[in-house]
């Protein structure tokens, strides 16, 4: 797979996923910009504008997030939302990178 940082389009029915994104809309940043993924050697032209992010690369826009924007966890519904450590987020990260089946 590879990992994208793209932003919506624009279309009649409002904001969508480009159709050259196979899985996205994670990980929304102040820029307005997502991350996805999409199919190693597709035969469909991806722009040249969107960014190609390897795990590493991937794991360091996550970090920056957090440092200005921390994500949050929930471990028991009935309790309140708290701040992920940068360890959590690193952890989140790689996880979903090996779900994802990128390199």
């Amino acid at each position: 797979m590879i990992i994208l940082e793209y932003k919506l389009d624009a279309g009649e029915g409002g904001m969508r996923c480009p159709p050259w994104v196979d899985d996205g809309g994670y990980w929304a940043n102040t820029d307005h910009t997502l991350v996805g993924v999409t199919r190693d050697n597709p035969e469909f032209h991806i722009p040249s504008t969107v960014i190609r992010l390897t795990p590493a690369e991937l794991e360091t826009r996550q970090v920056a997030i957090h440092t200005a924007n921390p994500m949050m966890k929930q471990t028991d519904p009935s309790e309140e939302r708290v701040e992920m450590t940068e360890a959590e987020v690193r952890t989140a990260i790689q996880d979903w990178v090996t779900a994802k089946g990128s390199n």
